[in-house]
C-alpha cells in the first residue's frame, strides 16, 4: 500500500513538472512583453475598399445568391452574382444588388462605380443573365435607394434605366420577357383621339 501510495506521489509530482515546463516560457513570454495580444481584425466597418480588405468587407454582406467573382480595379468594384438552374428569383436578385449598392456607395467612399453581372452556372458553363452599371455621380443614389427594396427592376422602365440595367436573351428564356409598364409620364392624348385609341 505504502509502495503504490510513492508511486503515485512520483506521478503527480512529474505530471506537474511537465505542465510546469509547458505553461513557463509562454507566461515569461507575456511577462517580458509587457504587451496584451492584439487581434487580427479591427472591429467596425471599412469605409475604404481595398486588394487587402475586399474579401473581409464583401464576406461581411448577406446575400440571398453567390457571389462568384469580385475584382477591385481604379475605383471600380466588379461583382458576379451567379444562381443555379434549378433555384435563384429576380426579386432575390435585386435585393442582393440593393444591399451590393448600399455598401459600395453608402459604406464605402472609395468606389466610383458598381458593375455586378447576373449569370447561370450550370456545370462548368457560365451564361450572363443580366448586367447592372451605377455611378457615384447618379444623382438617384441619395434620395431614392431605398426605394429600391420595393421597386421592380425587370418591368418598371425607370428603375431599369437608373440601374443601367441591360438583359440578355438567357434571362427571358429563363424569366420570362422584360418588357412591362413604364414609370415615365405619358402625354396627355389628344382630344379628338376616340377611347378606341387610348390603351387600358
Amino acid at each position: 500500500m505504502r509502495l503504490m501510495t510513492s508511486w503515485l506521489a512520483a506521478g503527480m509530482v512529474t505530471l506537474a513538472i511537465t505542465i510546469g515546463m509547458t505553461l513557463l516560457p509562454g507566461w515569461l513570454d507575456d511577462a517580458g512583453r509587457g504587451k496584451p495580444d492584439m487581434t487580427v481584425m479591427r472591429p467596425g466597418l471599412a469605409s475604404a475598399l481595398t486588394n487587402s480588405n475586399l474579401v473581409d468587407v464583401l464576406s461581411g454582406v448577406t446575400l440571398r445568391e453567390k457571389l462568384e467573382h469580385a475584382e477591385w480595379n481604379g475605383n471600380v468594384l466588379s461583382l458576379e452574382l451567379s444562381v443555379t438552374p434549378a433555384k435563384g428569383r429576380p426579386q432575390a436578385l435585386f435585393s442582393d444588388v440593393e444591399k451590393l449598392t448600399e455598401l459600395a456607395f453608402r459604406q464605402l467612399d472609395n468606389v466610383d462605380r458598381l458593375l455586378v453581372r447576373i449569370t447561370e452556372r450550370a456545370d462548368d458553363r457560365r451564361t450572363l443573365l443580366a448586367a447592372v452599371d451605377v455611378r457615384r455621380s447618379d444623382e438617384w443614389l441619395q434620395r431614392e435607394l431605398k426605394s429600391l427594396t420595393y421597386a421592380d427592376p425587370v418591368h418598371d422602365e425607370l428603375w431599369r434605366h437608373r440601374l443601367r440595367l441591360s438583359f440578355t436573351r438567357a434571362w427571358e428564356t429563363r424569366f420570362g420577357p422584360v418588357s412591362g409598364f413604364s414609370a415615365k409620364v405619358l402625354p396627355a392624348p389628344a382630344a379628338e383621339a376616340g377611347s378606341e385609341d387610348v390603351a387600358n
